[in-house]
């Protein structure tokens, strides 16, 4: 109540300031997200008013050109007695299209989500016009007006995030987060207030988030777009967890995400637009999606339809990630069985040559289930900031590992470094033959683990630890190049269970392979040398 009342009191002081103390400082919430390269308005709109719009509507065209799939208006104006109040609205030349009030001063208008206050459609092709509602002016008073408007065509790419012009943190740290998540938007259910089962809103979804202490989601509800307008709703209100736009494209042939995208991508596999697979992820990466392919070694039959990926093998060489943990593999593990089978078929591919990402997703449908619902498994990611760009540009980069428990407390951090560079878990290191690549470990929450290391898939004894101490446990171990191509990764089990998986550091990625590497094994070409 006292905070209400200190803001209240603090804009009313506002009020009596000259324009120039506040006419252009708005908060970081009300401003439009920018896209890459994008930072100037393509249009600028200026003007004035005085008491003679005193209580009028003035209506300000502008065009659109065809091919823009999103606009943001930004509208700031003087206030030289500090009383005078503009409304925002918006009509794109066959109907209206919203109306701020004066509550905010930013609006983004997709073809499939708004601002709220405002409704999605059609953007692009247009004669839009600003309905500026001139509510107060006082005589003798002239105001400037200033509308910055921004266009976004297909492939534009968020400079921050696509619903937060601002990141929600700042710094280079591992941030945690849930990549596959469903609600009511498509086929997750939780119960109502009087106890009903009912299509589950958006916003449970991101609570669970929260309680499962999480920094990031992606929302990925199938071949949806609805969701896209809750999210960008949601986002100011939550400025304590990330929300990335996401949809799983499902098909026959399998099922992938897309994160970083509102753009409409068509999922109808075998139609003229979408003759294949490898289109239909091309067109995904031409909106400015990056592509994760989900619980790929899955039935594909009438158990989970068209859940396992068979799609033309050549695929697989078109994604950014493949998921190698998904909750059901995480069920199957606590009744004993074996949780491993995407995580083979990513590392099947990885021992083709191919650099994609292993990532986690929960796939939940129920956010009721607690620490075995959203954020298990939790996918780690190491960004620069609380993003969007910075956590998908993190994925993409491999500095990955995944959080098989989802419990929070638990952290991984790996140097890998030589006299010539310094990297980490997903970089690719040139490594000379007889050069040594030092890895420094550093792993917290898993006391009594075994961690255990893996090279071109097979278990190093000399990178493994049979007992981790608790409080933490800091290690370093030597890696001898031979010039030839591998990958080295870890694990963390506990029980006999594995609690953590990463990515791999790889080395020379850039060369060809040894021919005889997979023949040989590891212990031919690399003898690790424990500290």
């Amino acid at each position: 109540m006292l905070a209400k009342l200190l803001r209240s009191v603090l804009f009313l002081a506002a009020m009596a300031l000259p324009a120039a103390a506040f006419a252009q400082d708005l908060p970081a919430w009300d401003k439009v997200p920018l896209a890459i390269g994008k930072e100037q308005p393509d249009l600028v709109l200026t003007g004035t008013v005085d008491r003679s719009s005193y209580q009028r509507n003035l209506a300000v065209p502008f065009d659109v050109p065809k091919g823009v799939e999103r606009i943001g208006v930004e509208l700031t104006y003087t206030r030289p007695d500090g009383k005078t109040v503009i409304n925002l609205g918006l009509f794109d030349g066959e109907r209206f299209r919203g109306w701020s009030g004066s509550n905010k001063h930013a609006v983004v208008i997709d073809e499939n989500n708004a601002t709220p206050s405002f409704t999605p459609g059609p953007i692009g092709g247009r004669r839009w016009a600003l309905d500026l509602g001139v509510s107060y002016i006082g005589e003798g008073v002239t105001s400037t007006y200033t509308a910055r408007i921004w266009f976004w065509r297909k492939g534009d790419r968020p400079a921050v995030s696509t619903f937060s012009p601002e990141p929600l943190v700042r710094g280079t740290r591992w941030y945690r987060g849930d990549l596959h998540l469903h609600t009511g938007e498509s086929d997750g259910f939780c119960d109502s207030r009087r106890g009903r089962s009912v299509p589950c809103p958006v916003f449970r979804t991101v609570d669970a988030a929260l309680a499962a202490r999480l920094d990031f989601i992606a929302v990925t509800d199938h071949n949806n777009v609805a969701h896209y307008n809750a999210l960008r709703e949601l986002q100011p209100y939550y400025d304590d967890i990330l929300l990335i736009p996401g949809r799983e494209m499902t098909t026959a042939q399998g099922h992938f995400n897309i994160f970083g995208t509102t753009s409409y991508v068509d999922y109808r596999l075998g139609e003229r637009a979408m003759p294949d697979m490898a289109t239909m992820i091309r067109a995904a990466k031409a909106a400015g999606a990056i592509v994760s392919i989900n619980h790929p070694s899955s039935p594909s039959d009438f158990r989970c339809r068209g859940c396992g990926w068979t799609a033309p093998a050549a695929t697989i060489g078109e994604v950014d990630a493949i998921e190698a943990m998904n909750a059901g593999k995480l069920f199957a593990q606590i009744g004993g069985g074996d949780p491993m089978g995407d995580f083979d078929y990513w590392e099947k591919a990885v021992a083709q040559g191919r650099r994609v990402t292993a990532v986690g997703g929960s796939d939940n449908h129920d956010t009721q289930l607690g620490r075995l619902g959203v954020g298990f498994p939790t996918t780690v990611v190491r960004a620069s900031e609380l993003s969007e760009r910075a956590i998908l540009d993190g994925i993409q980069a491999g500095h990955v590992w995944i959080d098989l428990t989802g419990k929070p407390g638990r952290s991984f951090d790996l140097v890998a470094a030589s006299p010539r560079f310094t990297s980490t878990i997903g970089d690719d290191v040139a490594l000379r033959e007889g050069e040594a690549l030092t890895l420094k470990l550093t792993i917290g929450g898993s006391a009594g683990g075994e961690l255990v290391g893996l090279v071109d898939g097979h278990v190093v004894p000399e990178l493994s630890v049979a007992r981790l101490e608790s409080g933490g446990a800091s290690l370093s171990f030597v890696f001898p190049g031979d010039g030839h191509r591998h990958w080295i990764r870890f694990e963390v089990r506990e029980g006999g269970k594995r609690a953590i998986l990463t990515n791999p550091v790889y080395v020379n990625f850039g060369s060809p392979p040894a021919k005889n590497r997979m023949e040989n094994g590891p212990e031919s070409s690399a003898r690790a040398l424990a500290h």
